[in-house]
């Protein structure tokens, strides 16, 4: 017995050191990984916030791009009838929304739904604007139309409220 005693009294504190290496390892390597996960959740964060800057700039441009003075003036050909204007302008809205379809999933749905309504509302604009003319007519007068009626009618705000709202939002992401 005196023999296991010493040799217990030899591999008590062995014993004792290991378990404590082991301890402290296992926290350095929690540690560690811990420290690799904020690492890689920064990085992905950075990634995000310019992927979600880039679609409200990019949703802020299509909103832009579609009022009618901007729209109108971009696309408007002297050389066709009103209902040809009025099919190639409403084509080139939808063109536009539809290459920045993908950007809803980097805002909110409020402001998506917005974006949605603002177009929708230039649509309504531009449709009732056509009513308005004699289809075989030049494309000016459904242009003149389109532009006069629009500033006048307070439609402008849906556009305008729209540009706040993403911008309201992207300032929230700093």
């Amino acid at each position: 017995m005196n023999d296991f005693t010493q040799l217990m009294f030899f591999l008590a504190p062995a014993l004792l050191v290991a378990i404590s290496v082991y301890i402290v390892l296992q926290k350095m390597l929690k540690n560690d990984e811990a420290q690799r996960n904020f690492i890689l959740k920064k990085t992905s964060r950075q990634a995000t916030v310019t992927i979600r800057l880039q679609a409200y700039e990019r949703l802020t441009l299509f909103l832009e791009r579609i009022s009618p003075a901007s729209l109108v003036l971009r696309i408007h050909q002297q050389n066709i009838s009103n209902q040809d204007f009025h099919v190639l302008l409403l084509s080139v809205v939808r063109e536009e929304f539809e290459h920045n379809l993908s950007q809803q999933l980097y805002i909110s749905n409020d402001a998506w739904e917005t974006v949605k309504a603002a177009k929708e509302s230039i649509i309504m604009h531009i449709n009732e604007s056509a009513a308005k003319t004699n289809a075989e007519n030049s494309s000016l007068e459904l242009a003149r139309l389109i532009v006069e009626s629009y500033t006048g009618d307070g439609k402008s705000n849906l556009i305008q409220a729209a540009i706040n709202m993403l911008k309201n939002e992207a300032k929230k992401i700093f």
